[in-house]
């Protein structure tokens, strides 16, 4: 809030880049409770809250998919339908949040920019796409962006159901820490992931935007690896990872620089660091 204060300049909307609700392994209720905090700040600060859907918060996705398809099945619309796009209004605590999955495209100083999370440009879902890709060639069928979906959904919505069996889910961190295969994994699969440069993931981001037709872009922004950061091509867009705005522990943080997220106005647009009065990154967009 101190930073929106100082540096905001007459910001009138705040873009929430997913994983604000951490669904995975925890109670839903306590998630929700521990945030809203954080959401009715924002509110009173008059802000427009538009909030993007990570992994961590799918479930959000599912809840509007479930309840969209119960208003078809009350009507005998019973076709299955596929929206690549969703946008709805969400009650949480009595504040209404307009949500987002997976993109919202807004425009400042006549440029356009593509907000996500993330979470569909690698990591597991890799893995996840080529199970599904080798079953669609045997079948002789076209891999297509709502495989991704399915899968995701099957992944995450196993994760987020564990959560209600509070005893599953110590006995199962008891376990992985035991055999130390969470810490292989943390420091050799997901490392490689969670910590990758904007660079690096230039490629997946211009297949993301190809597969789901989003027309022109002038500038992508994500979060989902929390590794700040900027890269940009001749002639493509200008990415930006906008980082993790969380204290990391210094204990456990691989991150180059953490406590980071993007200003955008009339000025530029500013890469900032939580504290710091100079910005990291700067922008002229006019």
């Amino acid at each position: 809030m101190q930073e929106i204060s100082i540096f905001g300049n007459g910001c009138d909307e705040v873009v929430l880049l997913g994983d604000i609700f951490d669904l995975w392994r925890v109670r839903p209720e306590k998630a929700i409770r521990d945030s809203v905090c954080l959401l009715k700040s924002l509110y009173d600060m008059d802000l427009r809250i538009r909030y993007v859907v990570g992994n961590h918060d799918h479930h959000l996705v599912v809840l509007n998919q479930e309840g969209e398809f119960m208003e078809r099945m009350a009507r005998g619309d019973l076709y299955p339908v596929y929206v690549p796009s969703l946008r709805w209004r969400q009650i949480i605590n009595g504040l209404e949040i307009e949500m987002f999955y997976p993109t919202y495209k807004t425009r400042c100083c006549h440029r356009t920019f593509l907000c996500t999370h993330g979470h569909h440009l690698g990591g597991v879902q890799a893995i996840s796409m080529q199970v599904m890709g080798g079953l669609r060639r045997l079948s002789g069928e076209e891999l297509l962006p709502a495989d991704l979906e399915m899968m995701m959904t099957y992944a995450y919505e196993s994760i987020y159901r564990s959560a209600y069996i509070g005893e599953m889910v110590n006995l199962e961190n008891c376990l992985w820490n035991f055999s130390g295969l969470l810490q292989w994994i943390m420091a050799g699969v997901f490392k490689r992931y969670s910590f990758i440069s904007v660079e690096r993931q230039y490629e997946a981001i211009l297949g993301f935007l190809r597969d789901h037709n989003l027309g022109r872009v002038d500038c992508f922004i994500y979060g989902d690896t929390h590794q700040a950061g900027i890269y940009q091509r001749k002639g493509g867009p200008l990415a930006m990872n906008a980082g993790s705005f969380m204290r990391e522990s210094k204990k456990s943080s691989c991150l180059k620089t953490s406590d980071t997220y993007l200003i955008i106005n009339e000025e530029g647009l500013a890469l900032r660091q939580l504290g710091q009065m100079t910005p990291l990154y700067l922008c002229e967009l006019s």
